[in-house]
């Protein structure tokens, strides 16, 4: 009986050392190999902030002509990769400055994935603004229209939402750079446009816009385009807005989803460009018929990210198809004394005539513009396709020996590439 009881101690002793109920003794607890915890693995980088040359109405495409698409986890990923950029175009002291406000933005609290966006959005539009001239019109032009897109995929309810940012973004006196801005009773642009003796337009939702009909051709594809005209009674000229519903696949309702205006002055030629943009959240302002917002809620000429003159070249602002809904010019004076121009203080511009009126089959009635990739594949394609010279007999864009053809495969092989 003691050989037995002897045995079975030494057994459960045995047992103990091979590690049965070791969870309880905390020197063989730290004994453990401790699994090394790895970090999250970053994705790879898909597209550089570089790579958009163009961009239409929430689209983006490359230098050739190739849509783009921005991936939701590609964001921060992309804005680092262009941060490591500049920071080589600029002095140690200015690497410095930006390191210590990353710093600074890092130390206040942890921040969102909303926040860290907003704010390396800030770091780049100042990180670029002290540029040479030469990088500023290379970097600008595709920061602006990725940063547009930002503000679509992390959208922010309110500005005031993120104060922290604000007043550290104050304090550092960059809050100028953060583009967006809290709601306003006025603005300089509108200041501008009324010195350039542009008129300027009522609130959107105001019984003094004009419904003129619907749009029967519409390059966007919308499901449907309503025109609007504004005549102001002391200022020469005339306003247009088109707002373009469309249908929610899920519920069937429409909305309207793009709302441009645009005013242009019948004595100066200048012209001014508004789009429903929130100026507080940079993402759309959408609605029913009960649609209303002021327009220093959204953004103009002065702010947006799209170029308005890639396609608004030529005599005057307006695209206008002849007979339509679009078609004006009977009740507004849309033919300016002079040449239209845009107001913008990001250097937008109507370039001279490709081809003045009279200069070839399809400058018969009016200028073409100077081509542009936007003015090329959403303008000129568009109209030789469905309503020019006229919508019952499309020229259609092709490039061939026929009286429009041959005008057609000069500006292709010209800037039009196919």
């Amino acid at each position: 009986m003691k050989i037995n009881y002897l045995m079975i101690v030494v057994s459960s002793v045995l047992f103990l050392g091979c590690g049965g109920d070791s969870a309880d003794d905390p020197k063989e607890i730290s004994e453990q190999p401790q699994s090394e915890q790895l970090p999250e693995p970053q994705p790879d980088l898909k597209l550089k902030i570089n790579d958009i040359s163009n961009g239409y109405y929430e689209s983006l495409y490359d230098a050739g002509g190739k849509e783009l698409k921005i991936d939701k986890d590609q964001v921060l990923l992309m804005q680092d990769t262009l941060i490591k950029e500049l920071n080589t175009n600029l002095s140690e002291e200015q690497q410095a400055q930006f390191k210590e406000l990353k710093s600074d933005f890092l130390d206040v609290k942890q921040p969102s994935d909303v926040e860290k966006v907003l704010f390396q959005n800030v770091l780049l539009d100042g990180m670029i603004s002290n540029l040479k001239p030469q990088l500023k019109d290379k970097y600008f032009p595709s920061f602006r229209l990725f940063r547009h897109h930002t503000h679509r995929l992390f959208p922010l309810s309110r500005l005031t939402d993120h104060q922290w940012i604000l007043d550290l973004l104050s304090q550092r006196s960059l809050l100028s750079h953060l583009v967006l801005i809290t709601p306003q009773e006025t603005d300089d642009y509108i200041d501008t446009c009324r010195e350039n003796n542009v008129p300027i337009p009522p609130a959107w939702g105001s019984d003094l816009w004009v419904h003129q009909g619907t749009a029967t051709t519409d390059f966007l594809d919308s499901d449907r385009t309503e025109v609007y005209a504004y005549k102001n009674p002391t200022v020469p000229g005339a306003c247009m807005a088109l707002p373009r519903w469309k249908v929610n696949d899920t519920t069937g309702d429409e909305y309207i989803q793009f709302l441009g205006i645009i005013c242009q002055s019948k004595t100066t030629g200048k012209a001014c460009f508004w789009d429903n943009i929130s100026n507080e959240t940079g993402t759309r302002i959408t609605g029913g018929d009960d649609l209303a917002f002021n327009l220093t809620d959204i953004q103009n000429g002065n702010t947006l990210a799209e170029d308005c003159t890639g396609c608004h070249r030529g005599k005057n602002v307006f695209l206008i198809h002849p007979g339509t809904a679009i078609d004006i010019s009977a009740d507004h004076d849309i033919d300016p004394n002079v040449r239209y121009q845009p107001v913008s203080s990001q250097g937008w511009t109507n370039p001279p005539a490709y081809a003045e009126r009279g200069d070839g089959a399809c400058a018969g009635c009016h200028e073409i513009g100077e081509l542009s990739f936007n003015y090329c594949n959403v303008l000129l394609k568009n109209a030789a396709n469905q309503t020019m010279p006229s919508s019952a007999d499309p020229a259609n864009w092709v490039g061939d020996g026929t009286f429009y053809g041959t005008h057609i495969q000069a500006m292709i092989e010209e800037r039009c590439p196919e």
